[in-house]
């Protein structure tokens, strides 16, 4: 089975209310999008509103995915942000990586899975990614392309969660 990822903060996905990716020029994440953590994630965003006491989303509310046949770029070093598209910001310079997603959406990717679990298991000790991609606080994918999401739950099994 595909990798499954849980979205928060909504029991059922409605794809009207997806928006289109558009690039933010002050910050690492951009504008639109849907945001998912893998189920399976040691520190998703889950583990992130628990950690960090977040209580902006309500957790009791969550729906169940898979990208069957997605271009996912799949992001686990720094090394890897390297010849990426990506745009420069004059104020904010070299202390984040502010990448083009307009570009890479239309570059044929429909989805980037930024895997800080791999930073967990002590691959990147020194958190430069979390740094270059700060606001990506957790192991999570942005969806790009609403026609990739499968939902295969609306928030009522918990079986998947064993």
């Amino acid at each position: 089975m595909d990798q499954m990822f849980i979205h928060y903060g909504a029991s059922y996905y409605d794809p009207e209310k997806f928006k289109p990716i558009t690039n933010d020029p002050y910050f690492t994440k951009p504008q639109g999008g849907l945001w998912a953590s893998p189920v399976n994630a040691r520190f998703g965003w889950k583990q992130w509103c628990e950690q960090e006491q977040y209580s902006g989303c309500d957790l009791d509310q969550w729906f169940l995915f898979t990208l069957p046949g997605a271009n996912i770029l799949r992001i686990t070093s720094v090394d890897q942000l390297e010849g990426l598209h990506r745009f420069i910001n004059t104020m904010i310079g070299n202390y984040w990586v502010l990448l083009d997603f307009e570009e890479l959406i239309r570059g044929g990717v429909d989805a980037i899975w930024l895997n800080l679990d791999e930073e967990v298991a002590g691959r990147d000790p020194n958190k430069r990614l979390y740094y270059e991609l700060y606001g990506w606080d957790c192991d999570s994918i942005l969806v790009m392309n609403k026609e990739r999401i499968s939902v295969i739950d609306d928030g009522k099994d918990s079986r998947y969660f064993n």
